[in-house]
């Protein structure tokens, strides 16, 4: 089971299973991998969709070895299904614009790049007609390169927010399985101390610590 935060989503729906493209288990059922991006690159949490394995050229190779596939979360814990995928839809709508935002800001760059070079190389003895509409380029240029940067970096913060709550609910399922394993190494304690006709087991239990008993282990040895 993978790891995860204790809060308390609605449970999903057995009218509406999730679907099979937004499932972890639609991997398995196709036989296809789980696959995961380094965790440098900051997609923790996201394995790559099925889609991306069926279909022999999707769009996305075209921009190369990016992070846009992987945007199927990992978490299984039933708790969680119909909000992880929800939040694999949004990773999918984010990334699809990313593309987008990330492809016009590279040719928006470039552009800028050259107008600036153009206005640096013009002559002394060039028009300042000419000059006025290069410095009017580039300003143009740079006007609309920060329109973009601006929603690259609201998309960038909206993946961010989706990860941060896969950690939190991971963090949870992990803080929950710990205690479980705890329980389970206490319980095991106990029977190896009593046997199973032992009195123990038929006597009636009070939770409130006796005077003077510090440990647990003290309470036992008594």
């Amino acid at each position: 089971m993978a790891s995860g935060s204790a809060a308390s989503p609605g449970a999903a729906s057995p009218g509406a299973p999730i679907p099979q493209w937004l499932s972890v288990k639609g991997l398995s059922q196709q036989g296809l991998k789980r696959r995961y991006l380094s965790a440098s690159t900051g997609n923790l949490h996201g394995l790559q969709a099925g889609e991306f394995q069926t279909t022999k050229w999707p769009l996305p190779k075209m921009f190369g070895a990016e992070k846009y596939a992987y945007s199927l979360i990992d978490i299984e814990d039933p708790r969680f299904l119909e909000e992880c995928s929800e939040m694999s839809k949004k990773l999918l709508h984010y990334y699809g614009d990313s593309q987008i935002f990330d492809l016009e800001w590279r040719e928006t760059y470039g552009k800028l790049t050259l107008s600036e070079k153009r206005l640096s190389n013009l002559p002394k003895s060039a028009a300042q007609k000419a000059r006025d509409e290069l410095e009017k380029t580039v300003k143009k240029h740079k006007t609309y390169l920060l329109e973009l940067q601006e929603q690259k970096d609201l998309y960038s913060q909206a993946i961010e927010d989706i990860y941060t709550r896969c950690a939190t609910i991971k963090q949870g399922i992990k803080n929950e399985n710990d205690l479980e394993e705890l329980r389970q190494e206490m319980t095991g304690r106990v029977k190896q101390r009593f046997l199973s006709d032992d009195g123990f087991w038929k006597s009636s239990f009070n939770c409130t610590r006796p005077e003077g008993v510090d440990r647990v282990d003290d309470f036992l040895d008594e």
